[in-house]
């Protein structure tokens, strides 16, 4: 059975699925009309659906019918929509306001479905088992555990886990890897400058925390400078500041928050450590007080070199070597896939969104930005080689 062939002839189906799930988004943990979309999908194709604990979100099993090494192979799409409003002005456009697919999970899906109905077709032509993970709440950074959580991931762990993901900046067709570190950590840092406050006119009575949390915030820059190496990457953003009620106030506490992100799992915590030392002695300098909270987030994205190496050599098979492209750099956004890979060998790949049209180039998380269709196809077809070269 040809792949390609059997891709094409499903491929309308697959985009019109795929503009259906753009029209009807929905936010993490809260994906209902998707999920159950997704089922009547996969019951349609015959498709064994596994019972779990999920509210959003489902597992599901392809049984290859071929004798040989019984593996399994998960693959993760997904399902969950962004609180952003869509301005792209499609005719399939988002019908809830104020929440659009701008992170392209909806090709996500339509891709897995595309490469699930034609591997169901193919159960002959390998053996294992390949198992479909349709995972909620990505955005918010819970739903990887979710499905990490259910009975069927305990008691048959997948050999490998396999996921993929929209890519803006590789053009519609092409599909991109990248060998190591593929996505950012993101770490949430919280930070308490507790002061002493009162009267804006009399601050020597007083432990001022907006002027010991000013001079903090350029501390701690300073880190990524100057205890990082050159060779490595990391960004500390804060992005949020609480503290005041008036102007001639000197308030007893100020709060910051920010996010950090890093390619190296020992830089991490290296620099995690560095923040509460920062903290802490700046703080204690000028006569305040520092809390410093660690909210942990996703690790580091580390692409297994073998499961890459096998994806890219799926990709130059099916779509050719000139729509193959190693990416240059990672990407300091981070992806919940990531703990997948905490014990499963795996890897993530991209899918090219990018056309002719400038607005398909704008950037992930963006309501204007619009993505290629060309990426369904491509990247099914990816899928399905990779798994038919591993599990022959």
């Amino acid at each position: 059975m040809d792949i390609k062939e059997k891709i094409e002839e499903y491929s309308g189906h697959a985009i019109e699925l795929r503009r259906e799930l753009h029209r009807d988004p929905e936010v993490s943990r809260k994906e209902f009309h998707t999920t159950d979309r997704i089922r009547r999908e996969l019951e349609e194709y015959g498709i064994e659906i596994l019972h779990t604990e999920l509210e959003t979100g489902l597992i599901a099993e392809i049984h290859g019918k071929k004798p040989g090494k019984e593996m399994t192979v998960a693959v993760r799409a997904d399902i969950d929509a962004l609180p952003v409003k869509e301005e792209t002005g499609l005719p399939f456009a988002s019908a809830n306001e104020g929440v659009c697919h701008s992170c392209g999970h909806d090709l996500h899906m339509a891709t897995v479905l595309l490469a699930a109905r034609v591997l169901k077709e193919m159960g002959g032509e390998f053996s294992g088992t390949v198992r479909l993970l349709f995972q909620p709440a990505e955005e918010s950074g819970s739903g990887a555990k979710m499905i990490l959580e259910q009975d069927v991931m305990k008691r048959r762990p997948p050999d490998l886990v396999l996921g993929l993901h929209t890519w803006p900046d590789i053009q519609e067709g092409s599909i991109g890897f990248r060998f190591g570190s593929s996505h950012a950590s993101s770490d949430t840092v919280i930070i308490r400058v507790i002061g002493k406050g009162g009267h804006g006119a009399h601050p020597y009575r007083c432990v001022d925390p907006v002027i010991v949390s000013a001079y903090l915030l350029t501390q701690l820059q300073t880190l990524i400078s100057r205890e990082l190496p050159m060779t490595e990457a990391g960004v500390l953003t804060f992005g949020m500041i609480r503290g005041g009620s008036a102007p001639n106030v000197i308030p007893g506490e100020v709060e910051i928050q920010g996010t950090l992100r890093t390619l190296n799992p020992k830089w991490r915590e290296s620099i995690i450590q560095s923040i509460k030392r920062v903290a802490h002695s700046c703080c204690e300098a000028m006569r305040a007080e520092a809390k410093v909270q660690i909210v942990e987030g996703m690790p580091v994205l580390v692409n297994s070199t073998e499961v890459i190496e096998g994806v890219r050599r799926a990709a130059v098979e099916i779509l050719g070597a000139e729509h193959v492209e190693e990416l240059p750099a990672a990407s300091p956004g981070s992806d919940d896939f990531s703990c997948y890979l905490a014990n499963t060998p795996g890897a993530l790949f991209r899918i090219g969104t990018g056309t002719d049209d400038p607005a398909s180039h704008i950037g992930l998380h963006n309501g204007k930005n619009l993505f290629g269709e060309k990426a369904i196809t491509a990247g099914a077809a990816v899928i399905v080689q990779y798994l038919l070269d591993i599990l022959q």
